[in-house]
């Protein structure tokens, strides 16, 4: 039989847990900063602007060293349409995961359903379904696959939250980068161009504020 000091250590015990828990999990989720209640306009190409006097920023881990050259101001509105994450090597510390976003008629669903989306090795595909009302000339412009760079820890938690279908808009920088990794150069330069194909055609994408829906994160 459990004796009443027993017993309030027992619940005291689990009422602890339960606080850490909630803490643990909490550190998990990124903080809200702001809402937006107007619809998010996925029917317009996205925004660029030129940098006519970049400020590098500086990102090191552990035997690393890289410098990040703004290139643009980018802001791009639409549907995502593919997310994958990334660990391994210095890619994918700098930029744990892609962002395969539409926009235009192929963030309609009336339009969606006649194409499907995939991602792997930093690329992303499409595919046709029969009946498709556009071809290639169409899909090209209008949609991307970014290489996502979160500008600060409450970015990196709200971008993990995006599922397959939000619609989105995100604001930062397109950058160009360049360092040392193991005694090793590398480079890693942005497109600036919705219509190029194949390698180098992705956005690198540093990203200062992301929009969820209404929910805003910076």
């Amino acid at each position: 039989m459990i004796g009443p000091s027993e017993s309030v250590r027992s619940k005291n015990h689990l009422i602890f847990l339960v606080i850490l828990l909630l803490l643990l999990c909490g550190c998990d989720k990124p903080t809200l900063t702001g809402v937006e209640s107007d619809k998010i306009d996925t029917s317009q190409d996205p925004i660029q602007k030129p940098i006519n006097s970049p400020e590098p920023m500086i990102i090191e881990f552990k035997n690393s060293h890289f410098t990040v050259t703004p290139i643009a101001e980018y802001k791009l509105s639409g549907m995502v349409v593919g997310k994958k994450t990334y660990s391994d090597d210095w890619e994918g510390k700098i930029s744990p995961l892609d962002l395969a976003i539409a926009w235009g008629q192929l963030a309609e669903p009336e339009y969606s359903q006649y194409i499907t989306y995939s991602q792997r090795n930093r690329w992303y595909f499409y595919h046709y379904k029969p009946g498709r009302p556009f071809d290639h000339s169409y899909v090209i412009p209008h949609s991307s696959n970014n290489h996502i760079i979160p500008g600060n820890k409450n970015i990196a938690l709200a971008v993990k939250t995006i599922q397959g279908k939000n619609t989105i808009a995100i604001e930062g920088l397109l950058v160009n980068l360049m360092g040392t990794y193991k005694g090793q150069t590398v480079t890693w330069n942005t497109s600036l161009s919705r219509t190029d194909t194949g390698n180098g055609s992705c956005e690198l994408f540093y990203v200062t504020k992301v929009r969820i829906h209404t929910k805003v994160y910076e």
